[in-house]
């Protein structure tokens, strides 16, 4: 007979119902406890943070900057940070600091303090954390970063910049080109077990952040740039000069081979970039009058205008009368019968007054402007100024006259060298530049410099013209001083004194020389400036020819020309 299955007991059925309950329960729990590990509250994570964690920004790899061939001209490099958590720090251990971090930072430490995270010192060379590293002192932790390094010290400081401490530029192409070089710090996660040891940085145990920066090569020929800073610091401190600049650029395609600004300062080196006249950029961000070696620009103009030609000839008798003022020579010195070439030649301020007064002061101007005066000239360089010159309705009097000498108009030295170079090249003014290419971090191409012609400003006859006047200033004229027996220079003289409150001050000048070789053949075109010099010694042709000189013989020993 089948088997009857009698009906389970009422308190069995209450029994599993419960325990099923419980079962439920328990999971339901298990859930909550692990969604609550997994996604807590944010309120939570905060408060934790402030409690067991420290995030710090750190830095990560800033893109390089090289120059024409590949050389390093800043990098970034490992470093070491230094930090201090209260908690399980000793303030009787302070006095360890003092050889590292000074004494400001140890009495800083020799005392309890608040919270759980201080920066002790960030970003120190390997060589300097090391000591330190070996203490083992409890509760002073370190943290890698990257740390931005000038290898050749302040070798183009006036173009590369500096950063600060979280590597965001500055100055100079650092700032330029922030948006390219830059990789922004990233926020870490510190935390530590109970006896105060770091377990762990999130993301990785070095700290250092993938690059995601791009790279700069720039068209500077670092052979060039060290002659150049080195014979104008010579210079600047022969003539006890206030300041210097110095800057040279291949005329045929606006590429700065050099550029050279005194008094320099060594970017590695922080503590000195607190020396505000030491971080301009004289090249740039410096407007001054330039004297006589803006003549044969002026000349150039009247040529063009037709107010002259190479034939035309003036008479100088020391002095003359123009409007209701007096325009003079060197010491009233009568020059006589002057051609054209003969008045580049003397720096004839009588000759160019005269030549002034035959060109109609709207084309004047307005070939000006062509040139680049009174404008930027935007190289790819942070504090450019504009300089000035003055309106076309301002131009009476005595006006014209003085700015044919140079007076009464306010130039960079890059304007006034891509001017000159105008000449060199055969009359084309071509923007200048300093990026030769900029990559992004995966190699891909992203500028690149070339050569860019931003107007005709004259003829090639009229440049040919005067490339042959400026070999005769150097061969026989003021510029004697910067004749060379190794290759033939053209070039041009100025001195100008600086203006202050409307009237010219006796004792301050600006020197200056300008030139380009082979004279016919021009690879290269430079300015030289030294301003404010002391002594008996300040014009153009006694102190800043023999420094061209000095540059292009040093340089002919790098970079021969044929």
């Amino acid at each position: 007979m089948p088997r009857i299955r009698q009906p389970e007991p009422e308190e069995y059925r209450r029994s599993r119902s419960v325990w099923n309950v419980a079962l439920i329960v328990l999971l339901g729990l298990a859930v909550c406890t692990a969604w609550i590990q997994l996604r807590p509250d944010k309120r939570i994570v905060r408060q934790s943070q402030k409690q067991y964690w420290a995030n710090v920004a750190v830095s990560a790899t800033r893109g390089s900057i090289d120059d024409r061939y590949g050389i390093p001209l800043a990098v970034s490099v490992p470093a070491t940070s230094f930090f201090i958590d209260p908690k399980f720090w000793d303030p009787a251990s302070a006095d360890i600091l003092k050889p590292y971090f000074g004494n400001q930072s140890a009495r800083k430490f020799s005392r309890r303090l608040p919270g759980r995270f201080y920066w002790v010192g960030r970003n120190i060379r390997a060589e300097k954390a090391a000591p330190l590293e070996a203490l083992k002192a409890p509760g002073l932790y370190t943290i890698s970063e990257m740390k931005r390094v000038y290898p050749h010290g302040s070798l183009a400081f006036h173009v590369l910049g500096f950063c600060d401490i979280d590597d965001y530029g500055q100055a100079g192409v650092e700032l330029a080109w922030n948006h390219i070089l830059f990789s922004p710090p990233r926020t870490r996660y510190l935390t530590r077990d109970s006896k105060g040891k770091t377990l762990d940085i999130l993301g990785g145990k070095s700290g250092i952040i993938k690059n995601t920066s791009g790279n700069i090569r720039l068209t500077l020929d670092s052979r060039i740039q060290q002659i150049l800073e080195w014979r104008l610091s010579e210079g600047a401190k022969g003539a006890n000069a206030a300041w210097a600049a110095g800057v040279c650029v291949d005329p045929r395609t606006g590429e700065i081979l050099a550029l050279a600004s005194y008094p320099t300062l060594d970017p590695n080196n922080r503590n000195n970039l607190k020396q505000i006249d030491a971080t301009r950029n004289n090249v740039v961000g410096r407007v001054f009058e330039p004297g006589s070696f803006f003549k044969p620009i002026a000349m150039s103009v009247a040529l063009e205008t037709a107010a002259v030609n190479r034939n035309s000839h003036f008479m100088c008798y020391g002095s003359v009368r123009v409007a209701d003022k007096v325009v003079s020579d060197v010491n009233k010195h009568a020059h006589g019968y002057q051609d054209l070439t003969h008045v580049l030649m003397n720096s004839c301020n009588i000759g160019m007054s005269l030549m002034s007064m035959a060109v109609p002061r709207y084309q004047a101007w307005g070939m000006l402007k062509q040139f680049g005066f009174g404008e930027k000239t935007d190289v790819e360089l942070a504090g450019e100024e504009a300089g000035l010159i003055q309106d076309p309705e301002q131009w009476i009097g005595t006006v014209p006259a003085n700015n044919f000498i140079g007076q009464g108009i306010a130039v960079t030295q890059m304007q006034m060298v891509m001017a000159i170079a105008s000449i060199a090249n055969g009359g084309s003014l071509l923007k200048p530049y300093i990026i030769d290419e900029v990559r992004d971090s995966t190699g891909k191409i992203l500028h690149k410099g070339s050569r860019r012609v931003k107007y005709q400003v004259m003829s090639k006859q009229t440049a040919a013209f005067l490339r042959g006047a400026m070999k005769m200033v150097v061969s026989e004229g003021g510029g004697k001083a910067a004749k060379s027996d190794k290759v033939q220079i053209a070039g041009k003289t100025g001195t100008a004194q600086v203006a202050s409150g409307g009237t010219y001050s006796k004792g301050h000048y600006v020197a200056s020389f300008t030139g380009f070789w082979p004279a016919d053949d021009p690879k290269y075109v430079m300015v030289i400036s030294l301003g404010e010099p002391k002594g008996a010694r300040y014009y153009g042709g006694q102190i800043s020819a023999p420094i061209f000189k000095s540059i292009v013989e040093d340089m002919l020993q790098v970079t021969p020309v044929k």
